[in-house]
Formats: structure tokens, C-alpha cells, sequence
């Protein structure tokens, strides 16, 4: 059924899986017809549905006034199992039906989006996973049921199996289809269950329930997200990595090497590792995008086994065994997800490249060389000519993606995926990858997504990343714009605050009501690094002009108050591996350099990883910092204050001044409860009040809680 508001969302998303039930049946009977409501546009209009199901006959099925509410239209559609595409025509225009999210593509009509329309087969029945609850004692609680078929028949056994395969007692009501499995004396971690109900026909029906006992944030979008690049963190047993004899060749970081480094990791306040994608890459390595160097396939974007994890990282065993250890301490595990190309010798372009499963051209149209655009061609266009990019607007090559994506999740026990190059795909892709795997998940939050959606600074980039968000649609997007204005802002020192705090107040208004959250950084595998920038801009030439290790305090002071920011600010925080310690790096590839060992940190070094640990740990331990609103208080050119507090009482006030001398932030604006403050960075104490100044240090941050604060 799609309705309105967001209760057509939740109904859109239960009819699609197929799920609703007969509430005046016992035991309740799955409903695989679909209900589609649809307001006019026009007053007087009359709407009806055209779709693929008899080739877009018109006219169509008629919609009619809905009795509870004659604003609305609706119409029941009832059909054989399988997917359509339809249409919402009003007085002959159509148009794609705005309360289904997932839509597919026309091919007879050069590739036109329609909505899709997916019916169940209501001759098997449906197993639906209603709450997980677990505790930090190691209690849990799964609450299930099964809606039978067309013909009725009742609900006969049911059992489930942890993820070791041990079977777990099942309690179960026949009449009304409920399933109840408890558990207790869980440890800490990561916990599932298999579930299968068996009817009287003998016909099963399967889920997977998701929980976890004392993770290390109680909800994905919260805590801090660390990304690795697998070749250039650590080697077998941790040990630190040789720089490779190339800028562009492989350093032989291992997925064993991201294991030893967990308790570092931990240390940093991370709930949550990013990793660098796994695929079997190519072993010879291929020249750049027309820069004349050679590069290997060592950061793992370029798919030569869609479905298999590259040896020499590891392989399977090794991401397995990686998994289950940060599941252990609660440590969830984001994998990247590359749906939009493959490697030339790739199985799957090796035999289909003949059919229109591929944006073909002669030669490749590569993105942002000669003629081929990134503006016009961004959805077809191919990053190199080694790497054909996919048509995903053809059902198959959708199919790819998403399989793909339920595939990495399930075999590898995966919490979640980013997913990369999303504004060169259609937003339906991303929206049915995400749907596919939340279908096959309960609750819904034990998958989450992280899109990557490059842009550059200002406005139109908060434009771009907004598209992709929603209940819906991708769960988080990298706030490259806020990354722009903290370089400008603090690395340059070219703009004020004022222009971080506008960015900061432009993405909260805009995606405001989205549900999503948004991802915070200072740079990532595909920009210069903060420290370089901060150290007075990077050459043009990573090769000839690799940037140097800098000396001097002022860069690792410009980035400390960078990260500062971001570990404090709303949203999910996320440190590319080696910001922490101020790792230096000019362009792509000298900005995956290998990350250093921690014991041979000179002293600016040191301090900063020492600031990042306690501010990492400290966001963890705050409410107020991971989920708290955000109120500016201060806003001038060297100065920024803003409080953070939510609805519980628990309150937070930053402070930042990137003055090179001594001064006092005069906090301006205040509405804080006055009263005694301590500064979780440095244990000095302050009364806070209508008119309160506070002094800083030169290129300093406060972060002042209450005292008292458990957290302090």
C-alpha cells in the first residue's frame, strides 16, 4: 500500500516486501495485491494507472475517491508474482508515483523511469521479524510471526539458530502466527538468528534477526567511523608497512594487520570500521587517467571477482576472522561497495560486453577527458578505459548490484556498506541495493549506508548530497561541503567561521526531515590531507613533488582544532586513517601513504594523536556530543562557539579560537543552565553565566560539560 506522509512510507515498504497482513483473519494471511494512492494535481482530475503488465494499455486502472479521505485517490492492483514498472496518469500526463520509493526503467521508452511495482507470491508464506531487544546483560528478546498463504494454512513449528549453529528454543501461537525466541548470558558483541517457520502445508518461511549486547554505539549513525585503506595500514601481526617502491604500487597491508590493530583503534573512540574494498583486484598494474604513471590495483576499486576477496590481503578467512574479533567489542564492520564498474577481465563484461548491459561507446567516453563531460556523461561515462561502467538501468545489471550487495552482507556478517560513486549511478540503484538488504535484516538498523557523493564547496554541493538521503533511501553522505569550509576556514585560513557555521546551517535546513545523517570529515583517500594544506598547500605533482612531513608545530595545531570540530560536532565523524596522527600527503596517490608506527611519532605528532583519542573517547562517552542538538553561540572571524544539549539535560559547550596569541571568547548568545563547567580536554573549571568570557589558549579547543559529568 502506499499512502501519505510517512505512513505511506512504512506502507510503501511493507506492501513491496510483500507483508501486510488480513487483521480480521486468524491466523493472519499474507495480502500481495498492491494499493496505490495518489492525490490529484489538478482539482476535478481523474488519475488511473498505466503499466508493463498488458505493455502500458490505456486506459489504464482506474483510481477512485477514497472513502476515508476524498482528498485521495486509490486503487487495489492485483496481479501474478513478479515486478512491473507503472505509471500515475492525471488527464493524459504521467508521471512516476511520488509515495513508492523504488522505481525502474522503461527500456521501449529509451530508458524511461517508471515506478515499480513488486507483488509477492502469496502462494508460500511470509516470515516477518517484529523487534529485536537485547540488554547489556546479555538478555534478548526476537518477537516474530508467520502470515500464512492464500489457503490459510496455520503456523505448525518454528526454530531458530545462532550464528554458531546452535539451536535456540522457539516458543510459538499457531492461531495468531507469533514466534517468541529468548536468549540470556550473551557476551558482548554481535548476535543473530536464523529463523524458519514451518506451516501445516510443510512450506517454509525464513529470516534473520539482528542484535547486539553492549556495542560500542547504540545505533550506527552515532559513535565515529574509522576508514582504513587495507594495503596501506598495517602488514601481518600489525607490523608497520615499507612505503612501496612506487607511489601507485601495492604496500602489503593485510586484513590480519587491521585485526591486531583493533585495541589502537578502539583507543581512538571508534564504534565502527570503513574498509577499503576487498575484491580480487588485477595483479598488472595499468596506467592513470592520461597522467603516463603506472598504478596497481592495491585500493580495491577495480572488481576483477565480483564475489571474491582478494589473497593478498587475506582472503575469505581473514575477513571473517576481522569481522567476528570487532564484533566481539562491539565494533561494527562497513565494507566498500563498488557497484557502478568492473575490472575489463572481469567474468561479467568478458561475456556480456556484446549486450546493453554496459554504457558502450567507441572509444570509451572516459569522465572528464576530452569531450566526455563530467556534467553531461556522469551516469555513463567510465573512469579509465580498463574499467567498463555499468548500465544499471537494465533489470540484470540492477540485479548484479543488489545481489551483490545482500551477498557481501550475508556471507561476511557485515553491518553495513558504503557505497561508492553513487551520483554516477541512477538513485534507483542505490535505493534497491538498500532496500534488498533491509528486507533480508531485522530490525531495520542493522544495515546501514554511506554514500559517496564528491562534490565540491558551497550550496549547490548541499543540493547534490540531499537528493540521496531519506528513510528510503541512503542512510548517511559525506558532508563534502563542511570539509571545503573547515580547510578554508582553518587549514587556509582564507575565510572566517562564519562560513563554517553557514555551511553547517545551510545542510541542516535542507535535509532537514530526512531521517539521514550526515558523515563528517576532514579528507579522505581521494583528497590532499589536511596537514599538508594546513602546512601551506600541496604541489600539483604527487609523483615528481611528494609533500613533506612537516616540522613544525602550526600545521598539527590547524588540524587538531579541524578534527576538533568534527569530533563534536552532529552527524558521524569519520578519521581516514592517519589524520589521527597527522599523516602528510599531497594528490592522489600520495595521499595513501602507509600509515606510520606509533611508537616512532615525533612529539607534534604525538600530541595530536593524543588530542584525537580524547576527544574520539570523549564523544563516545557523551550523549550530548553523539546525539545532541546544535546551537551556535559564538561566530567570528578566529572564534567559534556552539552548544550542544539534548532533550534529556545532558548539555556540551565547544569552544574554538584559531588566534595565534592568547585571547577570551566572549560566549554571546548562551542558554546553557549557568553554573560550574569543567573542560574536558585540560580539568580547568568555570562558572558560566548570561555574560561569560572564557579564555583560550592560542589554537585551542574547549569542550566544557557540567560538573559532575560521568564523562569527565
Amino acid at each position: 500500500m502506499w499512502g501519505r506522509g510517512t505512513s505511506a512510507r512504512v506502507a510503501a515498504a511493507a506492501i513491496a516486501a510483500g507483508l501486510a497482513a488480513c487483521e480480521d483473519a486468524a491466523p493472519p494471511r499474507r495480502d500481495c495485491a498492491a494499493t496505490v494512492w495518489a492525490q490529484p494535481q489538478r482539482p476535478g482530475a481523474t488519475l488511473e494507472i498505466v503499466g508493463s503488465w498488458n505493455s502500458w494499455y490505456v486506459p489504464g486502472i482506474p483510481l477512485r475517491a477514497s472513502a476515508e479521505d476524498p482528498e485521495w485517490q486509490v486503487a487495489r492492483v492485483e496481479l501474478p508474482p513478479g515486478e512491473y514498472g507503472y505509471l500515475i496518469v492525471e488527464d493524459g500526463v504521467d508521471r512516476v508515483d511520488e509515495h513508492n520509493p523504488l522505481t525502474t526503467f522503461w527500456q521501449e521508452q529509451d530508458d524511461l523511469e517508471v515506478s515499480l511495482l513488486r507483488i509477492a507470491d502469496c502462494g508460500q508464506p511470509q516470515l516477518v521479524v517484529d523487534g529485536v531487544t537485547a540488554t547489556p546483560t546479555g538478555e534478548w528478546t526476537t518477537l516474530a510471526r508467520l502470515l500464512a498463504a492464500a489457503d490459510g494454512s496455520p503456523l505448525q513449528r518454528a526454530e531458530a539458530r545462532a550464528g554458531d549453529g546452535t539451536v535456540v528454543p522457539a516458543t510459538i501461537d499457531a492461531a495468531s502466527g507469533s514466534i517468541t525466541v529468548a536468549r540470556a548470558g550473551l557476551p558482548r558483541g554481535k548476535h543473530s538468528l536464523e529463523l524458519v517457520a514451518v506451516d501445516e502445508a510443510g512450506r517454509e518461511a525464513r529470516a534473520r534477526a539482528v542484535g547486539w549486547v553492549a556495542p560500542a554505539a547504540e545505533r550506527p549513525q552515532e559513535g565515529l567511523l574509522y576508514q582504513i585503506m587495507i594495503d596501506r595500514f598495517r602488514g601481518p601481526d600489525g607490523a608497520p608497512l615499507a612505503p612501496p617502491t612506487s607511489p601507485g604500487g601495492r604496500a602489503g597491508g593485510t586484513l590480519a594487520g587491521v585485526e591486531a590493530e583493533l585495541d589502537a583503534i578502539e583507543a581512538l573512540g571508534a564504534t565502527a570500521l570503513w574498509l577499503s574494498p576487498v575484491y580480487v583486484n588485477p595483479i598488472e598494474p595499468r596506467e592513470g587517467r592520461g597522467d603516463g604513471h603506472l598504478y596497481e590495483g592495491y585500493h580495491g576499486y577495480w572488481p576483477l571477482d565480483s564475489r571474491g576477496v582478494d589473497p593478498r590481503i587475506g582472503g575469505e578467512a581473514a575477513l571473517r576472522s576481522l569481522v567476528t574479533a570487532a564484533h566481539a567489542r562491539g565494533l561494527r564492520v562497513l565494507l566498500d561497495l563498488v557497484p557502478n564498474h568492473v575490472y575489463e577481465d572481469n567474468p561479467r563484461y568478458r561475456e556480456s560486453q556484446a549486450r546493453d548491459l554496459w554504457n558502450m561507446s567507441d572509444p570509451p567516453c572516459v569522465c572528464g577527458l576530452g569531450s566526455c563531460d563530467w556534467g553531461r556523461y556522469i551516469q555513463t561515462c567510465w573512469f579509465t578505459p580498463y574499467l567498463p561502467d555499468v548500465r544499471l538501468e537494465r533489470p540484470e545489471a540492477l540485479r548484479w548490484a543488489y545481489e551483490d550487495a545482500v551477498w557481501w552482507t550475508e556471507a561476511f556478517d557485515l553491518d553495513g556498506l558504503r557505497v561508492d560513486a553513487v551520483p554516477m549511478m541512477p538513485r534507483a540503484a542505490t535505493r534497491r541495493i538498500a532496500a534488498e538488504v533491509r528486507e533480508r535484516l531485522a530490525p531495520r538498523e542493522a544495515s546501514f549506508f554511506v554514500g559517496e557523493v564528491f562534490t565540491g564547496p558551497g550550496a549547490w554541493g548541499i543540493e547534490v548530497i540531499r537528493y540521496y538521503l531519506g528513510p528510503d533511501g541512503l542512510d548517511s553522505v559525506f558532508d563534502f561541503p563542511l570539509m571545503w569550509a573547515l580547510r578554508d576556514a582553518i587549514a587556509h585560513e582564507s575565510a572566517g567561521f562564519a562560513a563554517v557555521e553557514a555551511s553547517l546551517a545551510e545542510v541542516e535546513m535542507k535535509t532537514a526531515g530526512s531521517g539521514g545523517t550526515l558523515t563528517r570529515m576532514i579528507g579522505n583517500h581521494d583528497v590532499t590531507r589536511f596537514l599538508s594544506e594546513a602546512a601551506g598547500g600541496t604541489a600539483s605533482d604527487p609523483w615528481a613533488s611528494p609533500e613533506p612531513q612537516p616540522d613544525a608545530a602550526l600545521p598539527y595545531e590547524r588540524q587538531a582544532l579541524a578534527l576538533g570540530l568534527v569530533l563534536t560536532l552532529p552527524g558521524l565523524p569519520v578519521v581516514y586513517y592517519g589524520d589521527e596522527a597527522g599523516l602528510a600527503g599531497g594528490q592522489d596517490p600520495d595521499c595513501r601513504r602507509v600509515m606510520p608506527a606509533w611508537d616512532g611519532l615525533p612529539p607534534p605528532q604525538a600530541r595530536l594523536l593524543a588530542t584525537a583519542r580524547r576527544l574520539g573517547t570523549l564523544r563516545r562517552c557523551s550523549p550530548a556530543l553523539l546525539r545532541g542538538s546544535r546551537r551556535a553561540v559564538t561566530v567570528t572571524g578566529d572564534a567559534y562557539a556552539f552548544e550542544r544539549a539534548t532533550p534529556a539535560g545532558e548539555r556540551a559547550l565547544v569552544l574554538v579560537s584559531r588566534a595565534g596569541e592568547g585571547r577570551e571568547v566572549a560566549l554571546t548568545d548562551l542558554s546553557l543552565q549557568p553554573g560550574e563547567y569543567v573542560d574536558a580536554l585540560t580539568g580547568e573549571a568555570f562558572t558560566l553565566g548570561p555574560a561569560t568570557a572564557v579564555p583560550m589558549a592560542p589554537r585551542s579547543q574547549r569542550v566544557l560539560l557540567p560538573a559532575g559529568d560521568p564523562c569527565l
